[in-house]
Order: structure tokens, then sequence, then C-alpha cells
């Protein structure tokens, strides 16, 4: 149950990001989403998902700490805890990927080990892909392959190189974390045909603790 809530609140959330990205346009092509309100919507929408199966869910943000740039963000239901970590790829560099591996390093430090809930702790990013070699293998870097849509990129311009890395290798090395499931959405639409705006993705990792 708790895959498939998290599943069904990602594919919400994603119309969600669609309806923030057209009020705030160009805000969102200049610098991509907010961590803080990232971290939260998704939160809020996997309350909301709980809410309409009648189950209480609480949100929580923990303890803001020195060594993070935005909050971590967890959601209690009887059963289940899941925790958001959000982080803006302003830029794909070699440092802002670590600093996303050093996020998930920090909230796996904090998690609430005296719960016996099933666990979640969600990754959850966005980034517009630019001219930067960098910028064009993180597509590759975070599903750990080429998308299966490579070519509607390319169609659109955006030619996509490989990554000599994954984030799921990057975290197993780190975090000794596996299991992960990576996706890629595409929330925002080109105005003149209404297709996907490749340029654009909101990124996710749900792994089970």
């Amino acid at each position: 149950m708790l895959d498939e809530l998290i599943s069904q609140s990602l594919r919400d959330f994603q119309s969600d990001c669609l309806n923030f990205c057209e009020h705030h346009y160009p805000t969102i092509h200049n610098r991509g989403m907010n961590e803080s309100h990232l971290g939260k919507a998704l939160a809020r929408r996997i309350v909301h998902s709980y809410d309409k199966l009648n189950i209480d869910a609480f949100l929580h943000q923990l303890d803001e700490s020195p060594a993070l740039k935005q909050p971590v963000f967890r959601v209690d239901a009887p059963d289940h805890q899941i925790y958001i970590v959000a982080h803006r790829l302003i830029s794909a560099n070699l440092a802002c990927r670590k600093g996303i591996v050093k996020d998930m390093h920090w909230t796996l430090d904090h998690i609430d080990t005296t719960s016996e809930k099933e666990k979640r702790v969600i990754l959850v990013a966005d980034h517009w892909i630019d001219r930067s070699s960098a910028s064009k293998s993180v597509p590759s870097w975070w599903l750990g392959h080429q998308p299966i849509h490579q070519a509607d990129f390319a169609a659109q311009g955006v030619r996509l190189l490989e990554a000599e890395h994954s984030l799921a290798g990057d975290i197993e090395l780190e975090c000794a974390l596996t299991g992960g499931l990576t996706r890629i959405f595409h929330p925002f639409h080109r105005q003149r045909d209404g297709l996907p705006l490749y340029k654009y993705l909101l990124l996710t990792a749900t792994y089970p603790l």
C-alpha cells in the first residue's frame, strides 16, 4: 500500500508542479523551485493522499541543521513514516551532486529509530538542462541509464550525455543504501503545442528503509 500511495502522490505532484510552473514562469525558468517549497509541497501532497483514504497523517519538519541548506520533512501516518529530502540542482556539477548525497546521509542519521513503522525516504529535486556537459548527463546520472524517450529530448535540441556515475551508485557507496526507485517527470509543457518541455526535470528517488 505504501509504495502505491507514494507513486500516486508523485503523479499528482507532477500536476501540482505544472500549475505552479505556469503561475511562476519565468522565475522557475531562472532558478527552479525553492527547496523548502519543493519539499513541503510534496509532503503536503502525500498527506492529502492519506486524507483521501481517511487515514490521519501529519507533517513534521526535522530540526534545522547548519549542515543542510533546506529543511527535511517527515510525514507520519499510523503505520508509515515518509521522509522527504528536497534539493535544488541549480548546477549539475560534482559538488552539487555530492551535496545531494550528503543531504541523504544526514537524513539517514536522523531517522526515528524508535518507531517500527514502515519507512521510506524520498529524494526530490528539479533541474533545467543547460549547455554544459554536466547538465546534459543529469538524466543518465539520476536514472543510471539514458531515459527511454531520449529521442524526444533530441527533438527539442537537448542531446543527452552519459554520466560516469549514477545517483544509486553514489548513495550506495556513501550511505550503504540500496533498492531505490528513480524517476524523471516533466511537469512543464510548451505553450505552442502542449508537449512536455524536456529541458525541465522533476527528479525523484524513493528508498525503503
